[in-house]
């Protein structure tokens, strides 16, 4: 398959220097049940992760448990939700502004019901509203309102499917339905994918339809709709795309993951297309890593950049594509690991990706959760393997970001003495982050038009970071490395300096680089003297304008007489 190679030797290369990285672990168990299926998680404020699963009841029927750990570990209090001879189902959750918890659950037996829930922050159910539109009943999706409410999006139907928006106050009364029945076409069929709001009237809704204008058609197609607070769509287009991944970046515009038939290769191919607020399309971009049948996994947007990853299947090899690309579309990296690898969750961290992977593992077979993380600008950083709760399988579901910085993993574990299904659950600390100024001595220039190259060794492994100066040569990085570092600072025209920091959490440092190194071998000396002889008087962009003031004269000549005989750490 072309492209596609096994990328774990750059990114295991700083593995060992984040092995501690994992706070604790904690395998919860549901008593008086034949096993947990982890389903749906989210955090407070606080930074507590609140998780809720179907468990198997002894009669053979699921019921719904909901359960909240604190940021320490500590299992807060957990509840359920059930009834006989009915199976329960947990299909969303959204953690309201004063930390209460809104549950959507599915009730199946004939047809299905949906019920919005909503829990205090200790776990007691303060009301529960049926929704009954049809035969079927399943609500997709859950978003907590400013004012303490929440919003769901409903996909129901009999003998087709329709999708409805319902609103909802912080006490249980419904505000508004704005439904939308199935169509009377042929296929009947139009399925909720998702929502995202635009502003505080508007909301954004992604809508699959295997019929445009009541044809059927060859593949399907997803709507984009603008439905205002009256429930009234005031913009539509449509691509030529299945849609299954959604994401809003910080400049507003929206990121669309999905398949596509490519008929040149007759096989489902990954796009991203990126929309305006207008549902005017700013780019879309071919997954090329994704050579092969492809399923669109996991979409994440951090500031403007993004992280798109798929399970791929081809002639000669199978499994994971990652690319990270700019605003622009600019390919920034690009990662296949091939084997049986399956992408299932990520999330953006302040300068970096983290993907959750599935990893089969050959001895003893089974499936292992890992960790993969890629700085904003696309450099692979290092897998975490996360420790295990069992020898046998680890189906890793969920990836969680906690307000503090960390992140919470949580899989389908099977016990080891008895295989029973539990959620195993990791609390992974935040990225070490570096901040601070890098101050170039004897520039009148702007900063931001350089970029610092740092190298961070802990002695015995090493992490190389470009990172582009503010205007006042602010700059910040995150590191997989910890502990007691030797962290050198360099940008070409400067000398390299080095400090020895400590990194656990979050550190400060500031450099003041020394001017007057022009031709950039980290000394000066005659040669960089030399090249400002040599250029005097001239004018535009030239390494030998040292203080950047456009032209070569006699400042620089004496920056270089100044320091000359000055070398660089």
């Amino acid at each position: 398959m072309k492209g596609w190679l096994i990328g774990l030797g750059v990114l295991c290369l700083l593995l060992g220097g984040y092995a501690q990285s994992v706070e604790w672990s904690r395998l919860y168990v549901q008593s008086s049940a034949r096993g947990f299926l982890p389903q749906v998680a989210a955090t407070d404020s606080q930074g507590s992760l609140i998780v809720a699963g179907r468990y198997l009841r002894t009669s053979g029927h699921y019921s719904v448990a909901l359960f909240k750990y604190s940021p320490t570990g500590d299992l807060l209090w957990a509840t359920n939700f059930g009834a006989n001879g009915q199976s329960d189902y947990a299909e969303a959750i959204a953690v309201a502004p004063d930390d209460s918890i809104y549950l959507a659950i599915t009730r199946a037996n004939t047809d299905s019901t949906a019920y919005v829930q909503k829990y205090s922050s200790a776990g007691t159910l303060l009301w529960s509203q049926a929704i009954s539109l049809s035969a079927y009943d399943v609500i997709r999706q859950l978003i907590a309102r400013s004012d303490g409410g929440v919003e769901a999006l409903l996909a129901y139907g009999n003998g087709g499917i329709g999708y409805a928006r319902l609103i909802y106050d912080s006490a249980g009364n419904q505000l508004a339905a704005h439904a939308f029945p199935q169509p009377a076409t042929w296929m009947a069929h139009r399925f909720p994918v998702g929502m995202l709001p635009i502003d505080s009237v508007s909301t954004l809704l992604i809508v699959t339809d295997l019929e445009m204008g009541d044809v059927l058609q060859l593949q399907t197609h997803t709507r984009l709709q603008i439905l205002n607070s009256a429930g009234v769509l005031v913009g539509e287009t449509s691509l030529p795309m299945r849609v299954a991944r959604l994401a809003r970046a910080s400049d507003g515009t929206f990121y669309l993951l999905g398949d596509y038939w490519n008929t040149s290769a007759q096989q489902m191919r990954l796009r991203v297309v990126r929309v305006d607020s207008d549902l005017q399309v700013q780019g879309q971009w071919e997954i090329g890593t994704a050579d092969g049948d492809s399923i669109p996994d996991v979409l994440v947007v951090n500031g403007t950049r993004w992280l798109a990853s798929g399970s791929v299947e081809g002639a000669s090899a199978s499994g994971t594509a990652v690319e990270v690309r700019s605003q622009e579309g600019t390919l920034l990296t690009s990662q296949a690991l091939t084997g049986a690898y399956r992408p299932l969750a990520g999330v953006g961290v302040p300068g970096a990706f983290a993907l959750l992977v599935g990893a089969r593992q050959s001895s003893p077979e089974a499936w292992k959760p890992q960790i993969y993380w890629y700085r904003t600008d696309g450099q692979p950083m290092g897998v975490l393997n996360l420790p295990p709760l069992s020898a046998i399988d680890e189906q890793p579901e969920l990836l969680v970001p906690s307000p503090d910085g960390a992140l919470y993993a949580i899989a389908t574990v099977n016990r080891e003495s008895d295989n029973m299904a539990c959620a195993g659950i990791w609390r992974v600390r935040g990225l070490p982050t570096l901040s601070g100024r890098v101050i170039l001595e004897s520039f009148v220039g702007d900063p931001s038009t350089h970029v610092a190259q740092f190298t961070l060794t802990d002695g015995s492994q090493t992490d190389s970071v470009s990172v582009p100066l503010g205007a006042n040569g602010e700059y910040a990085l995150t590191t997989l490395l910890t502990g007691n570092l030797q962290v050198r600072a360099y940008v070409p025209g400067w000398l390299g300096k080095r400090q020895t920091l400590t990194l656990t959490g979050s550190a400060t440092a500031d450099w003041s680089l020394i001017n007057g190194d022009a031709n950039h071998d980290n000394q000066i000396d005659d040669a960089d003297l030399l090249m400002v002889l040599f250029s005097f008087g001239q004018s535009g962009a030239n390494p030998a304008d040292l203080n950047g003031d456009g032209t070569v004269d006699d400042a620089d000549l004496l920056i270089v007489l100044f320091n000359f005989g000055t070398i660089g750490d």
